[in-house]
Formats: C-alpha cells, sequence, structure tokens
C-alpha cells in the first residue's frame, strides 16, 4: 500500500509521511486538522516514519537535549534521536527531511518514543524552515487577534483557551502552536490542534485535580481558526487566592518565556539567524502576565472582561 501523507502546515509547508500499518502509532501525535494529502512543497520539509530496523550504535556523546524519554544528539548537519525503544530517528537538517525507522514487531514502548520523536523531528524543521514550533496555547480576540498563552505545564493555559472558547472567542490550538512571519511581514500564528486535558470539574465550577480529555474541535468546531496575526503574548500563572488580573511585562520576559517552551531552537544554530528575530518581535507584541484566580476559574465571561482593557 501506498504511504499516507498529512500535511501540517496551509501551505504544504511541512508534511509527515507514514508507511501503511504504522499510522496507528502517528495518529495520536498528528493535529486534529491534518488532513491526507498529495502535495508536496520541492522546498518544503518532509517526516517519514517507515518500518525498517533500527541501529543499535550507541552515541557516547552527551545529548543535546532530551523530550520525555526521547534524547537528541547533534552530528554536524544532522540530528540523531534514540529512546527507550527499538525506534530510531535521524533528521537530515540541511536538506530538510527526517526519517523515524519502526522495527516490526514493534517494541511497546515504541508508541512513546515515536510521539517524542515526531515533535523534535518537525520542531528541527520548522526551525529551518524559518517558524518556531512552541509550547503554547493560541486563542482568537473578537478582532482576529492571536494571543499566545505561553507557561509551563498546569500554568492555566487549556483551562484559560477553553473558558475564552466558551465565552464566545475563537482559537487556534490550546497546547501547540507554529510561529513564522508572513508575507506581509506580519507575526503569524498556526495552530496544531489536539485533544485537551481539562479539569474534569471545570463545567461545574469546580477543581478536581483529575483530569479528562476533551475535544475541543467536536465541541466548538465553529470557532476554530487554522491561523491568525499575533495580537500578543500573555503569560498565565494560577494563584487561586487572588482575583484574575492582567498586569505589562517586559519584552525580555516574553521573550525568556518564549525561548523556554521552544528549546529545540537553541540546539540547532543554523536556526538563529532566522528564528530568533521572529521570538523576538512576537514578545515585543503587547506581552502582559496574567494571574488567574478561582473567580475567573471556568468563568470565561470574567476572563473576557479583564483581558479586554489589553484587546481593546
Amino acid at each position: 500500500m501506498t504511504p499516507r501523507a498529512y500535511s501540517l502546515l496551509h501551505d504544504d509547508a511541512l508534511v509527515v509521511r507514514a508507511d501503511a500499518g504504522l499510522e496507528p502509532l502517528v495518529a495520536p501525535w498528528l493535529p486534529l486538522h491534518a488532513a491526507p494529502t498529495n502535495a508536496t512543497r520541492g522546498d518544503g520539509a518532509l517526516i517519514e516514519v517507515v518500518t525498517s530496523a533500527g541501529s543499535d550504535e550507541q552515541s557516547g556523546d552527551a545529548p543535546l537535549l532530551q523530550l520525555d524519554a526521547v534524547r537528541a544528539f547533534a552530528h554536524d548537519e544532522a540530528v540523531t534521536l534514540r529512546g527507550l525503544s527499538s525506534v530510531r530517528g535521524a533528521v537530515a537538517l540541511d536538506a530538510r527531511r527526517a526519517t523515524i525507522r519502526v522495527p516490526v514487531p514493534g517494541d511497546p514502548r515504541a508508541a512513546g518514543d515515536v510521539y517524542s520523536m515526531l515533535t523534535l523531528a518537525a520542531a528541527f524543521l520548522l526551525g529551518r524552515l524559518g517558524g518556531a514550533l512552541v509550547h503554547a496555547g493560541g486563542v482568537v480576540d473578537p478582532d482576529g487577534r492571536a494571543w499566545l498563552l505561553v507557561g509551563d505545564t498546569h500554568a492555566g493555559k487549556t483551562t484559560t483557551c477553553v473558558s475564552l472558547v466558551a465565552a464566545g472567542w475563537r482559537y487556534l490550538a490550546d497546547d501547540q502552536v507554529v510561529l513564522r512571519f508572513s508575507d506581509a511581514g506580519e507575526v503569524e500564528v498556526e495552530g496544531w490542534p489536539r485533544r485537551a486535558h481539562l479539569d474534569e470539574g471545570w463545567s461545574d465550577g469546580i477543581v478536581t485535580r483529575t483530569r479528562g480529555v476533551v475535544d475541543l474541535r467536536e465541541r466548538w468546531g465553529d470557532r476554530w481558526m487554522a491561523r491568525a496575526p499575533l495580537g500578543g503574548v500573555l503569560l498565565p500563572t494560577v494563584r487561586a487566592e487572588e482575583p484574575t488580573r492582567v498586569a505589562a511585562v517586559d519584552g525580555a520576559t516574553a521573550f525568556t518565556a518564549l525561548v523556554r517552551q521552544s528549546p529545540w531552537l537553541l540546539a540547532d544554530r543554523g536556526t538563529a539567524a532566522a528564528v530568533m528575530p521572529l521570538l523576538r518581535a512576537a514578545a515585543s507584541l503587547n506581552p502582559r502576565a496574567l494571574v488567574l484566580g478561582h473567580d475567573s476559574y471556568a468563568r470565561g465571561a470574567v476572563l473576557a472582561e479583564r483581558l479586554g482593557t489589553v484587546v481593546g
């Protein structure tokens, strides 16, 4: 059977292609908007997930970085990826090609390794395309401008995203976005939506500390947008005992937060000249700290009101 390919960006600049039989390993990672495609750009980037014996060679070097159990090792213009399983990955940076090799029969630990390798491969290749994969949410205000929600896990990104969507805002994604310069020179945000992990008590306005899965596109599909120009950067922090408020921060603080949520960009020197100006431009757009108190938990109208002074 012919391998099936999926476009990850609106202009087909990044495509992932999986051998028949390996789609169940790739499907959990694919953003919900990814659709089968036959289109490929000659100047774009490609990730291939293929059935092949992995190499057992060990690297004596220190890893460049680590995502979950997968470690990345640098070799000139290439990056190799190793995890807990026998799956192996390689990213040819200059050629903008990545290959993830999955042995058969499959290792039970392969699923986790493939997921992390796809994230790292996509991140490295996006950097070579002049873009940045950022661990951040993206919501869209009533004027059509995107606002990044940038912070560590449990900073309140998903809760803020879902609450604002329920209040009528639109959204790009709750946890992963791509930044690129548009043809007009604006910073543009493209969402990679996946099923969100949200406190099971959100609908009732209570905190259970047990997370369930919510499909935002299934529940609010008409409020999803593929991409939008960037309007600002929000740095959320949960402080339940304090009132929800928005405070100004400087661009350096926002830039540091963006770099922290895209560590792969620091691992490839070849991307610095193109991507660091992109992050600096994003950080300069209305950076704000967003303190999330219990008064706005599951109350999108309250959040929208607090943000209204900034958005307006």
